[in-house]
């Protein structure tokens, strides 16, 4: 297998005037979406078959592939975390800081959403990319187009030295904000109340909104055991996870009792799978409620304070608003669901920076489905 190559951007920390008290960026993010070692314009899978485990395969990030699909969530983040120390799959938070800087800048990226040939943005029908052959051989009516091949309106700040790719073309799994059904536990020897009878509808966040490497909620562990979760890269502070939850690779979420500088004790004698992680904090807010799955974005809930980091929608209508690209909103609260946003290559005017799918399950995974990588500095 040849060497991963991984093209980062940087998006340095900045504040946006209508999201108060929060700093975003500060990360380094794939500049394209994530591909298989070897892809080739023709070969979609050469390392790793259609929804297998990743094994050791990190995820690459280059132009001129076809991006990797068929990948479910908890298979992402493998293939993030096989990149090394600090690599992950992108979090929530993380595009949140790419969807409101471009919208900042004024700089909304375009993409491919269309699906005809060559690929093109609905709005914008003379920007074209190039057609990923693999994927277009895989069904004859399908349009993808290869990472990074639009022109630079189709990156986060419409230049060369951008972020490729957020609108339409592949959704993009994101650790860190999930949909929760109603009377949810999670999985520990004796289980703990996620959500009550009350709680479909409730996300579940990262727990904090550290970025670093030393910080972040997020990492890949260095040691597990009965009862605990070790990662050495880190130093949080003391017990600062207590009460939330940690959600190992396999996707079982075990509720923290305390946290050291680098380890969660979870309760019970449950040993977490070894591996990429999350933590998480459940908030008591319906974030579909008043809402139809499939309605285009009007706000954003940009006055919570638990939720503005995430750039998740208020309200929604038909017709939906020009601030957030008339992106759409899907979701389906009756079991837990991971998120994924930007649209793929057939989402139309509903794709875009803004566009959030919470519709499939952790498990799922399909032909419009890929990954980002991030990696904590």
């Amino acid at each position: 297998m040849g060497t991963a190559v991984v093209e980062t951007v940087f998006i340095p920390p900045f504040t946006h005037p209508d999201v108060s008290g929060v700093v975003f960026g500060g990360m380094a993010v794939g500049k394209f979406q994530s591909s298989q070692p070897n892809a080739t314009p023709d070969d979609d899978n050469p390392d790793v078959a259609d929804s297998a485990d990743p094994g050791t395969v990190p995820a690459a990030t280059r132009a001129g592939v076809p991006p990797w699909r068929y990948i479910t969530f908890h298979q992402a983040r493998k293939a993030a975390a096989n990149l090394g120390v600090g690599w992950h799959l992108m979090t929530s938070f993380e595009w949140a800081s790419l969807a409101l800087w471009s919208q900042l800048m004024g700089t909304m990226p375009h993409g491919n959403n269309k699906n005809v040939n060559p690929p093109t943005d609905i709005d914008y029908p003379t920007e074209t990319a190039l057609l990923d052959r693999a994927g277009n051989a895989r069904n004859a009516g399908w349009y993808p187009c290869l990472c990074g091949t639009g022109p630079n309106t189709w990156s986060h700040n419409h230049g060369a030295d951008g972020v490729f790719d957020l609108n339409g073309n592949m959704w993009e799994w994101n650790d860190g904000l999930f949909l929760c059904p109603a009377s949810l536990n999670d999985n520990s020897a004796t289980p703990h109340v996620v959500t009550d009878a009350g709680g479909a509808g409730y996300p579940l966040v990262l727990a904090s909104l550290n970025v670093t490497l030393l910080t972040a909620p997020y990492g890949k562990s260095t040691s597990v055991a009965a009862g605990s979760l070790a990662d050495t890269n880190k130093g949080w502070t003391v017990n600062q996870f207590a009460g939330n939850f940690l959600y190992d690779v396999a996707g079982s979420l075990f509720y923290i009792d305390s946290n050291t500088e680098t380890a969660l004790t979870i309760d019970g004698a449950n040993t977490p799978a070894a591996g990429a992680y999350s933590i998480l904090k459940v908030i008591a807010v319906d974030i579909t409620g008043g809402m139809t799955s499939g309605n285009k974005i009007l706000t954003l809930r940009n006055a919570d304070a638990d939720l503005k980091p995430f750039a998740i929608p208020a309200t929604s209508n038909a017709t939906g608003s020009n601030i957030y690209g008339k992106d759409g909103y899907w979701f389906d609260k009756t079991v837990l669901r991971a998120a994924f946003r930007g649209g793929y290559w057939a989402s139309r005017v509903a794709a875009g920076v803004f566009a959030l799918c919470l519709t499939y399950a952790p498990s799922a995974s399909g032909t419009s489905i890929s990954l980002r990588v991030a990696r904590s500095l």
